[in-house]
């Protein structure tokens, strides 16, 4: 409802305007629940002396900051590319989902410092209808807060909002944590307050620590996640004439904002303007229809060689017989009059440790031709 009452154009996602106003809509709703809880419980704690209480009523004053940031942060996201900053400045999103976890982390340090207090020195509690009430309201307004975040966060890829998410299900928890503990203290007179808070306290710094890792680790930068990869990949080998492709590199400015770089497998005996001419094409489509920087390079590929098929056949089988994890392109032959030189790219994951030499020796054991054959390997790493 909220989507269509104050989105434009809301299922166009892509489009960095619309993706602004979801954040701005969550951002003012979450602005305006937390204000009404925390004066709320603000009010109630005060009234009940819980520490617990008035622990989360602060808890959801920082989260107005939290909005206040999320705001922020898109907005910036927003801002065309300038000559200190070609690439945009969608990485702000990521910049502002940590800040985001920062706060959560500090927050929950101060609740646990004053819940140990109240542990050491516990205060009477006046619980009443009231508190149960007030209570049982913040459970429903954080869950209604958790659903709309998640439902954002899930439309527009936004990680911030999906942290905004997070930190609203553990304030949900935390409060239904508390309601349970003060129904307990009303029936058993046994004041657990401080202990409830201490571990409300752990839970919330545990809970940051984990958004302020995952918005660090697009900043550092990380492998692309493999559906991101298979859609520019099927999409690279629907064309007509693109017989395959390697060294994808994908590199990542912030959310919807990728530069790509990738070689395609072209026939050699095409003409190389007519081959350019579609290269750029594709180039053109990727960036005007999914908003991808994509730069390609042309790689020429014999066909119908006889010789050179039935040594690749045999290299494909022997490097998988080696480690089924390694694969090669780039496939060439240099006939001398002794020996045939067999030129090649052999892609390694990173986790393993063969050298070109190894490769080569075990290809030479392996792969066998009514001439003499000699392998030149060069190591090639998957960063995809």
């Amino acid at each position: 409802m909220l989507r269509r009452l104050f989105i434009k154009d809301y299922k166009n996602v892509n489009d960095p305007a619309v993706r602004t106003s979801y954040a701005t809509v969550a951002g003012v709703f979450g602005i305006v629940t937390n204000l009404l809880l925390g004066a709320l419980k603000f009010l109630i704690g005060t009234l009940s002396h819980s520490i617990s209480i008035m622990v989360d009523a602060i808890n959801n004053i920082s989260d107005c900051a939290s909005s206040c940031l999320t705001i922020a942060g898109f907005k910036l996201s927003q801002k065309k590319p300038d000559s200190e900053h070609p690439y945009g400045h969608a990485r702000y999103e990521y910049l502002f989902g940590f800040a985001i976890g920062i706060i959560m982390f500090i927050m929950g340090a101060i609740f646990a410092k004053d819940s140990i207090v109240k542990i050491i020195k516990p205060e009477e509690l006046s619980i009443n209808l009231i508190t149960f009430v007030s209570l049982g309201i913040a459970v429903v307004v954080k869950f209604c807060q958790m659903i709309l975040y998640k439902s954002f966060g899930k439309a527009i890829d936004s990680g911030a909002l999906k942290a905004s998410a997070e930190d609203s299900r553990n304030d949900m928890i935390a409060t239904t944590g508390i309601l349970i503990s003060m129904v307990v203290m009303a029936i058993t007179k046994l004041n657990i307050d401080g202990y409830v808070g201490l571990v409300i306290s752990i839970f919330v710094m545990i809970s940051s620590f984990e958004t302020i890792k995952e918005q660090m680790e697009p900043l550092i930068g990380i492998k692309p996640t493999p559906e991101r990869v298979k859609m520019i990949s099927d999409k690279l080998l629907s064309y007509p004439g693109i017989l395959g492709i390697h060294d994808l590199v994908l590199h990542n400015y912030g959310v919807h904002n990728d530069f790509v770089s990738v070689h395609v497998e072209v026939d050699a005996k095409g003409s190389f303007v007519d081959t350019h001419e579609f290269v750029d094409k594709i180039e053109a489509e990727f960036r005007d229809n999914l908003g991808i920087m994509l730069t390609i390079h042309m790689d020429p590929v014999v066909l119908g060689n006889e010789k050179l098929d039935n040594i690749k056949s045999q290299v494909k089988v022997a490097l998988k017989e080696l480690d089924p994890d390694l694969k090669f392109h780039d496939m060439r032959m240099v006939e001398g009059p002794t020996v045939t030189n067999v030129i090649f790219d052999c892609v390694v994951p990173p986790e393993k440790n063969y050298t070109k030499e190894q490769v080569a020796s075990f290809l030479k054991e392996h792969v066998k031709y009514d001439c003499k054959l000699a392998f030149v390997v060069e190591l090639d790493i998957s960063f995809c």
